[in-house]
């Protein structure tokens, strides 16, 4: 699971994320509301953490932002503001929960678990595209057609529900990397072109009308072949 922290305090958004890290979550931190907005934009993270009063743009402009791109990422926002109105209007600005400061580490540990809970709860669709379904309750890929299956496992698992979420967008090798890998990471690029391997191997196994086409120089594109 990876997560991003907006905090204007280096010194809390390092504790934070040194916290969730320990968990075996990623995390990733950004110290200003308009370098968290852009971060979370690109759709890379499963959970933000959000404080609201940040330098250039304020916790409320950020998560209105984010709505209103069309970004469902669910939001905790962590603030010291505690009036009754200041949580009124996260709420109805679109957080999912609302931790006032100071806090326990383990409460949010447990907020973040209680949301994670709801978000897979929420979400028990089994993804389609051609005749290629994905069960991602039992991490199996399957051929619709012929019922032929097989076990998909880790990064091989993330990249395809990327794919699936993005089918007929291409997808830049460097967005694909922060991604899977993160922003910190020292991911290579042919660590993606591994990983598109794998997935197209196991495609040709079960005989699936799905690709994963390379635009050279840029990335790659999931699309339904005609044959």
């Amino acid at each position: 699971m990876k997560i991003l922290v907006i905090e204007d305090s280096v010194r809390l958004a390092d504790t934070i994320a040194e916290a969730l890290q320990n968990e075996n979550y990623v995390v990733d931190t950004a110290n200003d509301g308009q370098l968290g907005y852009e971060h979370a934009s690109t759709g890379i993270y499963d959970m933000v953490i959000l404080d609201l009063m940040l330098p250039k743009m304020n916790g409320y402009e950020v998560l209105s932002a984010l709505r209103r791109d069309g970004q469902n990422v669910p939001v905790l926002i962590l603030s010291a503001k505690t009036e009754i109105d200041d949580k009124i209007q996260g709420f109805t600005t679109g957080a999912d929960d609302y931790m006032t400061k100071p806090f326990e580490i383990r409460e949010l540990l447990m907020r973040i678990q209680a949301i994670s809970r709801r978000s897979h709860h929420q979400d028990t669709s089994h993804p389609v595209v051609g005749n290629l379904s994905y069960d991602p309750a039992t991490c199996e890929i399957c051929n619709t057609q012929t019922k032929k299956s097989v076990q998909v496992s880790g990064k091989e698992r993330q990249l395809l529900e990327f794919f699936m979420n993005n089918c007929n967008q291409v997808l830049e090798k460097n967005q694909i990397t922060t991604k899977i890998w993160g922003f910190d990471s020292n991911a290579e690029y042919n660590n993606v072109e591994v990983y598109v391997s794998f997935l197209r191997r196991k495609f040709h196994h079960l005989q699936v009308n799905v690709t994963l086409r390379a635009i050279r120089g840029v990335g790659y594109i999931m699309e339904v072949s005609d044959d």
